[in-house]
């Protein structure tokens, strides 16, 4: 659905966003915190046949940890932070300092798992949605972010059976000093608001070629 053109510039937007995330994520932790989005895709879920969908992210399909808002009135949506929940207690040890130890309860998690994760993705999104109010030129009006852990392939069905048909999909690698995590963000669009959205960015595209 996108050009190349749109693609890097949407990339590069994104970049952006996440990077004033991770600027403030380093002065709470007081820690080099890297995030980056080195790939970026634009699907429309109506377009997808069942067997598609039920692949479209493998990781998806396992358990997985999100964090989530509802945006907007003219230009709505919704956004999802996640990391797999096997990288939760890794995630946990990285960002608290400490030795990450392999437990056989991997998908048991305390209180402390899911403030982390929710710190995380609370200042990713606000970043994202700040980032976007500002291209959109407007006030994004957003909800309070729900962390939920989804069992497997839940989050998967849920995605599929949305009402927004479009799907904004960013792999994020997140760093913290030398290591290295991989989650995702997923912002679904009604048809109106992806339209608005790629306007925004052919705007820029000619302005940069002026």
């Amino acid at each position: 659905m996108l050009t190349p053109t749109q693609e890097d510039i949407l990339k590069e937007l994104y970049n952006v966003f996440v990077g004033e995330a991770a600027n403030l994520l380093s002065e709470i932790l007081q820690k080099r915190i890297f995030l980056s989005v080195p790939e970026i895709k634009l699907l429309s879920l109506h377009e997808l046949k069942s067997s598609e969908k039920e692949n479209l992210i493998p990781v998806l399909n396992g358990t997985v940890l999100s964090t989530s808002l509802k945006f907007g009135n003219v230009f709505s949506g919704r956004a999802d932070f996640i990391f797999p929940a096997e990288q939760i207690k890794y995630v946990t040890a990285l960002c608290l300092g400490e030795e990450y130890i392999v437990e056989d309860t991997e998908f048991s998690f305390n209180d402390e798992d899911f403030d982390i994760v929710k710190e995380i993705g609370n200042i990713i999104l606000n970043s994202i949605m700040g980032g976007m109010g500002s291209l959109m030129e407007m006030k994004l009006e957003y909800d309070v972010p729900q962390v939920i852990l989804h069992n497997a392939g839940e989050f998967c069905k849920a995605l599929v059976s949305s009402e927004e048909s479009n799907l904004l999909l960013l792999y994020v690698s997140f760093g913290v000093d030398n290591s290295k995590v991989l989650g995702l963000i997923l912002i679904k669009f009604s048809l109106e608001s992806v339209e608005f959205l790629i306007q925004k960015v052919n705007e820029i595209s000619r302005d940069l070629n002026e």
